[in-house]
Protein backbone atom coordinates (compact mmCIF):
# COMPACT_ATOMS: atom_id res chain seq x y z
CA UNK A 1 0.00 0.00 0.00
CA UNK A 2 1.54 3.73 -0.91
CA UNK A 3 2.65 5.55 1.91
CA UNK A 4 2.92 3.52 4.32
CA UNK A 5 5.85 1.95 6.82
CA UNK A 6 6.29 -1.50 5.62
CA UNK A 7 9.27 -2.11 7.31
CA UNK A 8 8.37 -2.13 11.29
CA UNK A 9 12.30 -2.80 12.23
CA UNK A 10 13.31 0.40 10.34
CA UNK A 11 10.64 2.55 12.01
CA UNK A 12 11.60 1.60 15.64
CA UNK A 13 15.05 2.55 14.71
CA UNK A 14 13.75 5.82 13.22
CA UNK A 15 11.45 6.59 16.40
CA UNK A 16 14.33 5.78 18.75
CA UNK A 17 17.27 5.64 17.01
CA UNK A 18 19.67 8.15 15.52
CA UNK A 19 17.74 11.10 15.46
CA UNK A 20 19.45 13.27 18.67
CA UNK A 21 22.61 13.37 16.34
CA UNK A 22 21.03 15.95 14.34
CA UNK A 23 22.51 19.10 15.64
CA UNK A 24 21.26 22.84 13.86
CA UNK A 25 24.07 25.26 14.79
CA UNK A 26 24.88 26.85 11.52
CA UNK A 27 23.41 26.71 7.65
CA UNK A 28 22.72 28.56 4.18
CA UNK A 29 18.61 28.11 4.27
CA UNK A 30 16.44 30.07 6.33
CA UNK A 31 15.66 28.56 9.52
CA UNK A 32 11.92 27.83 10.69
CA UNK A 33 11.18 27.78 13.71
CA UNK A 34 7.76 26.42 15.31
CA UNK A 35 6.28 26.51 19.00
CA UNK A 36 3.24 24.83 20.35
CA UNK A 37 1.99 23.35 23.29
CA UNK A 38 0.13 20.48 23.64
CA UNK A 39 -1.26 17.54 20.95
CA UNK A 40 -1.25 18.36 17.41
CA UNK A 41 -3.63 16.90 15.08
CA UNK A 42 -5.65 17.77 12.13
CA UNK A 43 -7.25 20.20 13.92
CA UNK A 44 -5.24 23.73 14.13
CA UNK A 45 -4.05 24.75 17.35
CA UNK A 46 -2.65 28.05 18.33
CA UNK A 47 1.49 28.26 18.01
CA UNK A 48 4.17 30.62 16.96
CA UNK A 49 6.56 30.90 14.39
CA UNK A 50 10.09 32.60 13.56
CA UNK A 51 11.76 32.73 10.32
CA UNK A 52 15.88 33.75 10.35
CA UNK A 53 16.91 34.70 6.80
CA UNK A 54 19.83 36.45 6.99
CA UNK A 55 20.83 38.67 3.85
CA UNK A 56 24.55 36.94 4.66
CA UNK A 57 23.38 33.39 3.59
CA UNK A 58 24.53 32.10 7.37
CA UNK A 59 21.87 31.68 9.39
CA UNK A 60 21.56 30.43 13.08
CA UNK A 61 18.86 29.39 15.68
CA UNK A 62 20.38 32.58 17.92
CA UNK A 63 20.01 35.00 15.37
CA UNK A 64 17.43 37.45 15.52
CA UNK A 65 14.10 36.60 13.51
CA UNK A 66 13.52 38.08 10.13
CA UNK A 67 9.75 37.48 11.40
CA UNK A 68 8.38 35.92 14.52
CA UNK A 69 4.75 35.80 15.31
CA UNK A 70 1.59 33.88 16.26
CA UNK A 71 0.42 30.91 13.91
CA UNK A 72 -2.51 28.60 14.09
CA UNK A 73 -1.19 25.90 12.97
CA UNK A 74 -2.27 21.94 12.02
CA UNK A 75 -0.78 18.54 10.18
CA UNK A 76 -1.06 17.97 6.81
CA UNK A 77 -0.81 15.01 4.97
CA UNK A 78 -0.10 11.14 5.87
CA UNK A 79 -0.12 11.93 9.63
CA UNK A 80 1.62 8.30 10.27
CA UNK A 81 4.86 9.90 9.19
CA UNK A 82 7.76 10.92 11.66
CA UNK A 83 8.20 13.75 9.84
CA UNK A 84 4.84 15.48 9.47
CA UNK A 85 3.98 17.83 7.52
CA UNK A 86 1.88 21.40 8.29
CA UNK A 87 -0.56 23.89 7.24
CA UNK A 88 0.06 27.37 8.72
CA UNK A 89 -1.92 30.25 9.06
CA UNK A 90 -0.45 33.80 10.44
CA UNK A 91 -2.50 35.16 12.72
CA UNK A 92 -2.34 38.91 13.91
CA UNK A 93 -4.38 37.98 17.06
CA UNK A 94 -5.98 34.20 17.43
CA UNK A 95 -8.20 33.37 15.47
CA UNK A 96 -7.99 36.47 13.11
CA UNK A 97 -5.56 35.99 9.79
CA UNK A 98 -2.51 38.00 8.82
CA UNK A 99 -1.67 38.46 5.45
CA UNK A 100 2.36 38.73 5.94
CA UNK A 101 5.21 38.03 3.15
CA UNK A 102 7.51 35.30 4.13
CA UNK A 103 10.65 34.60 2.54
CA UNK A 104 9.94 36.97 -0.15
CA UNK A 105 6.86 35.63 -1.43
CA UNK A 106 4.15 37.56 -1.79
CA UNK A 107 2.07 38.57 0.88
CA UNK A 108 -0.85 36.32 2.52
CA UNK A 109 -1.87 34.43 4.97
CA UNK A 110 -2.06 30.51 4.48
CA UNK A 111 1.41 28.27 4.07
CA UNK A 112 2.67 25.12 4.51
CA UNK A 113 5.32 23.32 5.46
CA UNK A 114 6.15 20.00 3.35
CA UNK A 115 8.77 17.34 4.81
CA UNK A 116 8.65 15.60 1.78
CA UNK A 117 9.45 12.32 3.97
CA UNK A 118 8.62 9.95 1.55
CA UNK A 119 10.59 11.69 -1.06
CA UNK A 120 14.93 10.87 -0.79
CA UNK A 121 16.15 13.54 -3.60
CA UNK A 122 13.74 16.38 -1.63
CA UNK A 123 12.96 17.74 -4.68
CA UNK A 124 10.20 16.03 -7.00
CA UNK A 125 7.37 18.91 -6.11
CA UNK A 126 10.01 21.57 -6.52
CA UNK A 127 11.26 20.64 -10.10
CA UNK A 128 7.20 19.63 -11.10
CA UNK A 129 5.90 23.18 -9.53
CA UNK A 130 9.37 24.74 -11.37
CA UNK A 131 8.59 23.49 -14.87
CA UNK A 132 4.72 24.02 -15.03
CA UNK A 133 5.37 27.48 -14.13
CA UNK A 134 7.63 27.96 -16.80
CA UNK A 135 5.21 26.81 -18.86
CA UNK A 136 3.13 30.18 -17.77
CA UNK A 137 0.91 28.40 -15.18
CA UNK A 138 0.57 29.60 -12.18
CA UNK A 139 2.42 26.67 -9.38
CA UNK A 140 2.93 27.17 -5.25
CA UNK A 141 6.19 28.81 -4.85
CA UNK A 142 8.36 27.37 -2.02
CA UNK A 143 11.87 27.74 -0.54
CA UNK A 144 13.65 25.18 1.26
CA UNK A 145 14.11 25.40 4.68
CA UNK A 146 15.58 23.71 7.88
CA UNK A 147 12.94 23.54 10.79
CA UNK A 148 13.02 23.03 14.44
CA UNK A 149 9.71 22.22 16.24
CA UNK A 150 9.73 22.87 19.76
CA UNK A 151 13.63 23.02 19.82
CA UNK A 152 13.74 19.93 18.01
CA UNK A 153 15.37 19.51 14.90
CA UNK A 154 13.57 18.26 12.33
CA UNK A 155 15.15 18.29 8.72
CA UNK A 156 14.60 19.81 5.46
CA UNK A 157 11.18 21.42 4.72
CA UNK A 158 10.16 23.40 1.79
CA UNK A 159 8.43 26.48 3.22
CA UNK A 160 5.53 27.63 0.58
CA UNK A 161 1.79 28.97 -0.86
CA UNK A 162 -1.06 27.13 -0.07
CA UNK A 163 -3.13 26.61 -3.18
CA UNK A 164 -5.45 29.36 -2.62
CA UNK A 165 -7.43 31.99 -4.63
CA UNK A 166 -5.25 34.74 -4.65
CA UNK A 167 -3.84 37.99 -6.91
CA UNK A 168 -0.75 36.43 -6.84
CA UNK A 169 -1.68 32.51 -7.10
CA UNK A 170 -4.64 31.13 -8.49
CA UNK A 171 -5.32 34.30 -10.27
CA UNK A 172 -9.16 34.31 -9.99
CA UNK A 173 -12.30 36.66 -9.22
CA UNK A 174 -13.09 36.81 -5.75
CA UNK A 175 -16.43 35.39 -5.62
CA UNK A 176 -18.40 36.45 -2.54
CA UNK A 177 -21.41 35.45 -1.32
CA UNK A 178 -23.49 37.93 -3.20
CA UNK A 179 -22.60 36.73 -7.13
CA UNK A 180 -25.41 35.18 -7.69
CA UNK A 181 -26.81 36.00 -10.98
CA UNK A 182 -25.02 36.83 -14.48
CA UNK A 183 -21.06 37.37 -15.13
CA UNK A 184 -20.32 37.26 -11.60
CA UNK A 185 -21.83 33.92 -11.14
CA UNK A 186 -19.58 32.79 -13.86
CA UNK A 187 -16.04 33.01 -11.48
CA UNK A 188 -14.01 32.13 -9.85
CA UNK A 189 -14.36 28.54 -8.80
CA UNK A 190 -11.54 25.51 -7.41
CA UNK A 191 -12.76 22.61 -6.99
CA UNK A 192 -10.80 19.11 -6.10
CA UNK A 193 -10.89 15.80 -7.50
CA UNK A 194 -9.98 13.63 -4.73
CA UNK A 195 -13.20 12.51 -2.39
CA UNK A 196 -12.91 14.05 0.00
CA UNK A 197 -14.73 17.30 1.57
CA UNK A 198 -18.47 18.51 0.60
CA UNK A 199 -19.24 18.43 -3.57
CA UNK A 200 -20.69 16.29 -5.70
CA UNK A 201 -20.47 13.12 -8.00
CA UNK A 202 -19.30 12.24 -11.47
CA UNK A 203 -22.15 11.03 -13.55
CA UNK A 204 -19.12 9.19 -15.57
CA UNK A 205 -17.52 6.10 -14.13
CA UNK A 206 -14.19 6.21 -14.51
CA UNK A 207 -12.69 3.41 -17.45
CA UNK A 208 -11.41 0.84 -15.32
CA UNK A 209 -13.86 1.12 -12.68
CA UNK A 210 -16.12 -1.63 -11.17
CA UNK A 211 -18.01 0.67 -8.42
CA UNK A 212 -15.18 3.49 -8.72
CA UNK A 213 -16.56 6.73 -8.64
CA UNK A 214 -15.17 10.26 -9.38
CA UNK A 215 -15.88 12.84 -6.77
CA UNK A 216 -15.61 16.54 -6.72
CA UNK A 217 -15.01 18.92 -4.16
CA UNK A 218 -15.55 22.71 -3.30
CA UNK A 219 -12.22 23.93 -2.55
CA UNK A 220 -12.82 27.67 -3.31
CA UNK A 221 -15.22 28.90 -2.48
CA UNK A 222 -15.66 26.19 0.48
CA UNK A 223 -18.51 24.28 1.74
CA UNK A 224 -18.79 27.06 4.10
CA UNK A 225 -18.80 29.71 2.41
CA UNK A 226 -20.74 28.39 -1.44
CA UNK A 227 -23.98 29.84 -1.72
CA UNK A 228 -26.71 26.97 -3.23
CA UNK A 229 -26.91 29.29 -6.49
CA UNK A 230 -22.83 28.54 -6.88
CA UNK A 231 -23.01 25.45 -6.63
CA UNK A 232 -25.48 24.53 -8.68
CA UNK A 233 -23.60 26.87 -11.54
CA UNK A 234 -20.13 25.22 -11.17
CA UNK A 235 -21.43 21.82 -10.59
CA UNK A 236 -23.39 22.47 -14.44
CA UNK A 237 -20.50 23.80 -15.76
CA UNK A 238 -18.24 20.72 -15.02
CA UNK A 239 -21.27 18.19 -16.12
CA UNK A 240 -21.69 20.14 -19.58
CA UNK A 241 -17.73 19.69 -20.31
CA UNK A 242 -18.10 16.10 -19.18
CA UNK A 243 -21.21 15.59 -21.26
CA UNK A 244 -19.54 17.07 -24.39
CA UNK A 245 -16.34 15.33 -23.79
CA UNK A 246 -18.49 11.86 -24.06
CA UNK A 247 -20.35 12.62 -26.65
CA UNK A 248 -19.79 11.57 -30.36
CA UNK A 249 -19.06 14.88 -31.60
CA UNK A 250 -16.89 15.59 -28.31
CA UNK A 251 -13.89 16.80 -30.84
CA UNK A 252 -15.70 19.23 -32.25
CA UNK A 253 -14.45 22.55 -32.03
CA UNK A 254 -17.00 24.46 -31.48
CA UNK A 255 -19.37 22.23 -29.78
CA UNK A 256 -17.36 19.68 -28.23
CA UNK A 257 -15.26 20.14 -24.55
CA UNK A 258 -13.64 22.85 -25.80
CA UNK A 259 -16.55 24.83 -25.22
CA UNK A 260 -16.38 24.15 -22.30
CA UNK A 261 -12.08 23.39 -21.69
CA UNK A 262 -9.53 25.60 -22.25
CA UNK A 263 -7.45 23.38 -24.47
CA UNK A 264 -3.66 24.79 -24.11
CA UNK A 265 -3.93 24.50 -20.08
CA UNK A 266 -5.05 20.74 -20.40
CA UNK A 267 -2.23 20.18 -22.72
CA UNK A 268 0.29 21.31 -20.04
CA UNK A 269 -1.51 19.23 -17.20
CA UNK A 270 -1.01 16.07 -19.28
CA UNK A 271 2.69 17.06 -20.53
CA UNK A 272 4.00 17.20 -16.57
CA UNK A 273 2.06 14.54 -15.54
CA UNK A 274 3.10 12.20 -18.30
CA UNK A 275 7.03 13.61 -18.04
CA UNK A 276 6.64 12.78 -14.41
CA UNK A 277 4.61 9.65 -14.63
CA UNK A 278 2.78 10.98 -10.84
CA UNK A 279 1.35 7.70 -9.58
CA UNK A 280 -1.51 10.33 -8.13
CA UNK A 281 -1.89 11.88 -12.01
CA UNK A 282 -5.94 13.09 -12.93
CA UNK A 283 -6.87 11.19 -9.36
CA UNK A 284 -5.31 12.62 -6.66
CA UNK A 285 -4.76 15.74 -5.43
CA UNK A 286 -5.59 16.81 -8.17
CA UNK A 287 -7.24 20.81 -8.96
CA UNK A 288 -9.52 22.37 -11.37
CA UNK A 289 -10.44 26.14 -11.67
CA UNK A 290 -12.28 28.71 -13.34
CA UNK A 291 -12.53 32.16 -13.73
CA UNK A 292 -15.29 34.93 -14.85
CA UNK A 293 -16.57 34.21 -18.44
CA UNK A 294 -13.34 31.92 -18.79
CA UNK A 295 -13.51 28.05 -19.73
CA UNK A 296 -12.64 25.31 -17.05
CA UNK A 297 -8.47 24.53 -16.31
CA UNK A 298 -6.56 22.04 -14.60
CA UNK A 299 -4.38 22.96 -12.27
CA UNK A 300 -2.41 24.39 -10.20
CA UNK A 301 0.00 21.33 -9.88
CA UNK A 302 0.10 19.79 -6.39
CA UNK A 303 1.17 16.44 -4.90
CA UNK A 304 4.54 15.06 -6.69
CA UNK A 305 6.24 12.64 -3.76
CA UNK A 306 5.39 9.35 -5.89
CA UNK A 307 5.99 10.63 -9.18
CA UNK A 308 9.67 10.18 -11.30
CA UNK A 309 9.72 6.79 -10.21
CA UNK A 310 9.28 6.75 -6.59
CA UNK A 311 7.22 3.61 -6.22
CA UNK A 312 6.66 0.39 -8.15
CA UNK A 313 3.04 0.62 -7.51
CA UNK A 314 0.59 0.35 -10.73
CA UNK A 315 3.64 0.13 -12.63
CA UNK A 316 4.53 3.88 -11.88
CA UNK A 317 8.23 2.97 -12.22
CA UNK A 318 7.86 1.69 -15.53
CA UNK A 319 9.43 3.93 -18.06
CA UNK A 320 6.67 3.53 -20.69
CA UNK A 321 2.84 3.60 -21.05
CA UNK A 322 0.33 6.45 -19.77
CA UNK A 323 -0.83 7.62 -16.71
CA UNK A 324 -4.37 7.62 -17.35
CA UNK A 325 -4.81 3.78 -17.74
CA UNK A 326 -3.32 3.22 -14.56
CA UNK A 327 -7.01 1.49 -13.59
CA UNK A 328 -5.94 -1.25 -16.16
CA UNK A 329 -3.10 -1.88 -13.82
CA UNK A 330 -4.49 -1.57 -10.53
CA UNK A 331 -8.23 -1.82 -10.84
CA UNK A 332 -8.85 -2.14 -7.01
CA UNK A 333 -7.63 1.60 -7.01
CA UNK A 334 -10.12 3.24 -4.95
CA UNK A 335 -9.78 6.58 -7.11
CA UNK A 336 -9.68 6.24 -10.96
CA UNK A 337 -8.57 8.76 -13.21
CA UNK A 338 -11.80 10.20 -15.03
CA UNK A 339 -12.75 9.41 -18.86
CA UNK A 340 -11.24 12.65 -20.36
CA UNK A 341 -8.21 11.96 -20.41
CA UNK A 342 -8.28 8.37 -22.31
CA UNK A 343 -10.90 10.70 -24.96
CA UNK A 344 -8.53 13.21 -24.72
CA UNK A 345 -6.07 10.37 -26.52
CA UNK A 346 -8.27 9.98 -28.99
CA UNK A 347 -8.78 13.50 -30.15
CA UNK A 348 -6.63 13.91 -33.07
CA UNK A 349 -6.36 17.59 -32.79
CA UNK A 350 -5.92 18.09 -29.39
CA UNK A 351 -3.34 15.55 -29.68
CA UNK A 352 -1.65 17.40 -32.61
CA UNK A 353 -1.47 20.40 -29.87
CA UNK A 354 0.25 18.40 -27.42
CA UNK A 355 2.93 17.34 -29.60
CA UNK A 356 3.76 20.49 -31.06
CA UNK A 357 3.50 22.06 -27.48
CA UNK A 358 5.92 19.09 -26.35
CA UNK A 359 8.43 19.16 -29.50
CA UNK A 360 8.88 23.36 -28.54
CA UNK A 361 9.39 22.09 -25.02
CA UNK A 362 12.00 19.34 -25.53
CA UNK A 363 13.98 22.57 -27.77
CA UNK A 364 17.77 22.81 -26.41
CA UNK A 365 17.33 24.95 -23.84
CA UNK A 366 13.55 24.93 -23.74
CA UNK A 367 11.38 24.19 -20.76
CA UNK A 368 12.02 19.95 -21.13
CA UNK A 369 15.50 20.44 -22.39
CA UNK A 370 16.98 16.96 -20.45
CA UNK A 371 20.49 18.87 -20.22
CA UNK A 372 18.92 22.22 -18.58
CA UNK A 373 16.83 19.99 -15.91
CA UNK A 374 19.75 18.50 -15.03
CA UNK A 375 21.85 21.76 -14.17
CA UNK A 376 18.29 22.49 -12.10
CA UNK A 377 18.98 19.56 -9.93
CA UNK A 378 22.53 19.80 -9.26
CA UNK A 379 21.92 23.10 -8.29
CA UNK A 380 19.68 22.11 -5.61
CA UNK A 381 21.86 19.76 -4.67
CA UNK A 382 24.78 21.86 -4.53
CA UNK A 383 22.37 24.55 -2.15
CA UNK A 384 21.19 21.79 0.16
CA UNK A 385 24.52 20.36 0.61
CA UNK A 386 26.54 23.58 0.78
CA UNK A 387 26.46 23.92 4.82
CA UNK A 388 25.91 20.04 5.54
CA UNK A 389 21.86 20.61 5.60
CA UNK A 390 21.78 16.82 3.44
CA UNK A 391 23.43 15.45 6.65
CA UNK A 392 21.84 16.35 8.94
CA UNK A 393 18.36 15.79 7.48
CA UNK A 394 19.42 12.37 6.91
CA UNK A 395 20.53 11.88 9.93
CA UNK A 396 18.06 12.71 11.71
CA UNK A 397 16.25 10.15 9.62
CA UNK A 398 18.13 7.47 8.52
CA UNK A 399 15.99 5.89 5.72
CA UNK A 400 18.09 5.25 3.08
CA UNK A 401 17.40 1.91 1.78
CA UNK A 402 13.89 1.95 4.38
CA UNK A 403 11.30 0.97 2.18
CA UNK A 404 8.67 3.72 2.72
CA UNK A 405 6.13 3.33 -0.39
CA UNK A 406 7.30 0.51 -2.07
CA UNK A 407 10.33 2.05 -4.04
CA UNK A 408 11.38 0.23 -6.82
CA UNK A 409 14.70 -1.48 -6.56
CA UNK A 410 17.49 -1.51 -6.08
CA UNK A 411 16.71 1.72 -3.45
CA UNK A 412 19.30 4.57 -3.27
CA UNK A 413 22.13 4.35 -0.67
CA UNK A 414 23.18 7.30 -0.58
CA UNK A 415 21.85 10.94 -1.79
CA UNK A 416 24.28 11.18 -4.99
CA UNK A 417 22.62 7.54 -5.92
CA UNK A 418 19.37 8.99 -5.68
CA UNK A 419 19.76 11.91 -7.81
CA UNK A 420 21.73 9.68 -10.38
CA UNK A 421 18.55 7.07 -9.96
CA UNK A 422 16.01 10.26 -10.56
CA UNK A 423 18.23 12.06 -13.69
CA UNK A 424 18.50 8.10 -15.51
CA UNK A 425 14.52 8.11 -15.10
CA UNK A 426 13.91 11.78 -16.57
CA UNK A 427 16.32 11.00 -19.01
CA UNK A 428 14.39 7.56 -20.43
CA UNK A 429 11.03 8.77 -19.90
CA UNK A 430 11.58 11.61 -21.94
CA UNK A 431 13.01 9.34 -24.68
CA UNK A 432 10.00 7.39 -24.47
CA UNK A 433 8.26 10.65 -25.30
CA UNK A 434 9.87 11.66 -27.69
CA UNK A 435 9.20 8.41 -29.58
CA UNK A 436 4.96 9.45 -29.05
CA UNK A 437 5.44 12.78 -29.60
CA UNK A 438 7.85 14.94 -31.07
CA UNK A 439 6.19 16.39 -34.40
CA UNK A 440 7.96 17.33 -37.53
CA UNK A 441 4.58 18.63 -38.80
CA UNK A 442 4.60 22.27 -40.31
CA UNK A 443 1.65 22.55 -38.34
CA UNK A 444 3.53 23.30 -35.35
CA UNK A 445 5.89 26.05 -37.21
CA UNK A 446 6.32 29.34 -37.00
CA UNK A 447 5.13 28.56 -33.30
CA UNK A 448 2.20 30.76 -31.84
CA UNK A 449 3.27 32.63 -28.69
CA UNK A 450 1.53 30.56 -26.90
CA UNK A 451 3.33 27.96 -27.63
CA UNK A 452 6.56 29.40 -25.48
CA UNK A 453 7.28 29.78 -21.86
CA UNK A 454 5.73 33.44 -21.82
CA UNK A 455 8.74 34.56 -19.42
CA UNK A 456 11.12 34.11 -21.68
CA UNK A 457 9.42 37.18 -24.36
CA UNK A 458 10.36 39.78 -21.55
CA UNK A 459 13.14 41.60 -20.46
CA UNK A 460 13.07 43.50 -17.55
CA UNK A 461 16.21 45.53 -16.84
CA UNK A 462 17.87 47.31 -14.74
CA UNK A 463 17.13 44.43 -11.72
CA UNK A 464 18.00 45.54 -9.01
CA UNK A 465 16.88 49.61 -10.42
CA UNK A 466 17.29 52.51 -8.17
CA UNK A 467 14.41 54.95 -10.15
CA UNK A 468 13.33 53.84 -14.24
CA UNK A 469 12.76 50.00 -14.90
CA UNK A 470 12.60 48.73 -18.83
CA UNK A 471 10.16 45.91 -19.43
CA UNK A 472 10.35 44.73 -23.40
CA UNK A 473 8.55 42.39 -25.02
CA UNK A 474 10.45 40.15 -27.62
CA UNK A 475 7.37 39.27 -29.57
CA UNK A 476 4.76 41.63 -30.96
CA UNK A 477 2.55 38.23 -30.75
CA UNK A 478 1.96 38.46 -27.36
CA UNK A 479 -0.63 41.16 -28.15
CA UNK A 480 -2.53 43.67 -25.45
CA UNK A 481 -0.70 43.14 -22.32
CA UNK A 482 -1.03 44.76 -18.14
CA UNK A 483 1.79 44.98 -16.31
CA UNK A 484 0.95 45.00 -12.67
CA UNK A 485 3.49 46.20 -9.95
CA UNK A 486 2.54 44.79 -6.33
CA UNK A 487 4.00 45.57 -3.20
CA UNK A 488 4.93 42.58 -1.35
CA UNK A 489 1.81 42.65 0.98
CA UNK A 490 0.36 42.74 -2.09
CA UNK A 491 -0.80 46.43 -2.71
CA UNK A 492 -1.39 47.31 -6.56
CA UNK A 493 0.73 50.56 -6.69
CA UNK A 494 1.13 50.72 -10.61
CA UNK A 495 -1.64 49.44 -13.16
CA UNK A 496 -1.48 49.87 -17.06
CA UNK A 497 -2.68 48.31 -20.16
CA UNK A 498 -0.79 48.92 -23.56
CA UNK A 499 0.33 47.00 -26.67
CA UNK A 500 3.75 48.97 -26.46
CA UNK A 501 6.88 46.91 -27.44
CA UNK A 502 9.11 48.82 -24.86
CA UNK A 503 8.02 50.10 -21.65
CA UNK A 504 9.54 52.31 -19.00
CA UNK A 505 8.37 51.79 -15.28
CA UNK A 506 9.39 54.87 -12.70
CA UNK A 507 10.17 52.93 -9.27
CA UNK A 508 11.54 56.52 -7.82
CA UNK A 509 8.61 57.10 -5.41
CA UNK A 510 8.69 53.88 -3.74
CA UNK A 511 10.76 53.00 -1.26
CA UNK A 512 13.45 50.55 -1.33
CA UNK A 513 12.32 47.03 -1.19
CA UNK A 514 10.94 43.99 -3.21
CA UNK A 515 7.98 44.02 -5.67
CA UNK A 516 6.59 41.43 -7.90
CA UNK A 517 6.12 42.86 -11.46
CA UNK A 518 3.01 40.78 -13.40
CA UNK A 519 2.23 40.67 -16.93
CA UNK A 520 -0.38 39.55 -17.90
CA UNK A 521 -1.77 38.84 -21.74
CA UNK A 522 -4.39 36.26 -23.12
CA UNK A 523 -1.61 34.16 -24.01
CA UNK A 524 -0.34 33.73 -20.64
CA UNK A 525 0.95 35.46 -17.32
CA UNK A 526 4.46 35.54 -15.82
CA UNK A 527 5.84 37.53 -12.21
CA UNK A 528 8.94 38.71 -11.66
CA UNK A 529 10.22 40.12 -8.67
CA UNK A 530 11.67 43.44 -8.91
CA UNK A 531 14.26 44.86 -6.45
CA UNK A 532 14.17 49.00 -5.71
CA UNK A 533 18.12 49.75 -4.59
Amino acid sequence: MIKKITNIFALVILCFGYQSKAQLTSTNLPIVMISYSGTISTTQIQGTMSIIDNLSGINTPSDIPKFSGMIGISLRGNASYPKSSYSIETWSTPNVSLDTSLLNMPSENDWVLLSSYEDRSLVRNVLAFNLHDKMGRYASRQKYCEVLVNNQYMGIYTFGEKIKRDSLRVDIANLTNLDNSGINLTGGYIVKIDGGGTGWTSAFAPPFATTQQVKFEYYYPDAGDITPTQQAYIKSYVDSFEIAMNAANFQDTTIGWRKFGAVNSFADFMIMQEMSRNNEAYRRNTYLYKDKGTKLRPGPLWSFELAFKNTADCNSSVDTGWCHNLGGICGTETKLAPFWWNKLHADTSFMDEVKCRYTDYRKTGNILDTTKIFITLDSVYTYLNANGALNRNFTKWPIWGVPLVNEPTPMATNYTQELSNLKNYIKTRLNWLDNQWLSSSTKCFPLRVDNYDVSSLIQVFPNPSTDKVNIQFLSSKIGTHRITLQSMDGRVLHQTNTILLNNVLDISQFPKGIYILTISSEKGKTSKKLIKE
